[in-house]
């Protein structure tokens, strides 16, 4: 029975790679694919294939830190979602855009490809002679409409700072995860519903 030991071990570390490689979500895909690797050390050393095991090595705290990263990401969104509709759990997937005073940030009939977090600086809306600042979200809802066009023209009234997140990655992360889907959905909707009358802080472009 013994002898049978790294034989279980190693269909064990196989089951996992295969469900990992099946799973259709990434936490537990990462979870399976962690188990594998130890698995596979474990399978290695008992039989002397040091490569396999310095591949597993260095694949493990891969896994580690990418599970780690999309445990922090459903984390913050819960916060968000269930707090005061601050999106600062996003910025670590957005890329910084700056742009100059009397600048279009969005224009009214235009595709909509990304969403903007305003981090310094005023923007207007011409239409409504409206004005917002640090901490707005800009376009988010774009990426819901039928059209997929801007509703409203967006102008810089200063020099603004924004956090720019491009619908692709919106995309790239709902794939990653559905949570993150349903729960952006849940702050869009929360969003347009504070105050009774969608404006820019709701994501209305």
């Amino acid at each position: 029975m013994q002898s049978q030991v790294p034989e279980l071990i190693g269909v064990a570390a196989a089951a996992a790679s295969l469900y990992a490689a099946q799973s259709r979500t990434i936490i537990p895909l990462r979870w399976a694919a962690i188990g594998a690797n130890l698995l596979a050390m474990i399978y290695s050393l008992l039989h002397g294939t040091y490569p396999t095991f310095m591949l597993n090595l260095l694949l493990f705290p891969l896994n580690a830190w990418r599970l780690r990263g999309m445990l922090h990401l459903v984390r913050d969104i819960d916060i968000a979602v269930k707090g005061d509709m601050n999106i600062d759990w996003l910025l670590p997937y957005t890329r910084p855009k700056n742009f100059k005073a009397g600048d279009i940030m969005m224009e009214r009939g235009e595709y909509a490809t990304a969403a903007y977090y305003v981090v310094a600086g005023e923007v207007e809306i011409p239409e409504t002679n409206e004005t917002f600042g640090k901490g707005t979200l800009l376009g988010e809802i774009g990426l819901f409409t039928p059209d997929g066009r801007r509703t409203r023209t967006v102008r810089c009234k200063t020099a603004v700072q924004t956090a720019e997140i491009d619908y692709d990655r919106f995309k790239e992360l709902y794939f990653q995860n559905p949570q993150f889907g349903f729960r952006l959905l849940h702050l869009v909707v929360a969003r347009m519903q504070v105050g009774g009358e969608p404006d820019l802080r709701r994501g209305n472009t």
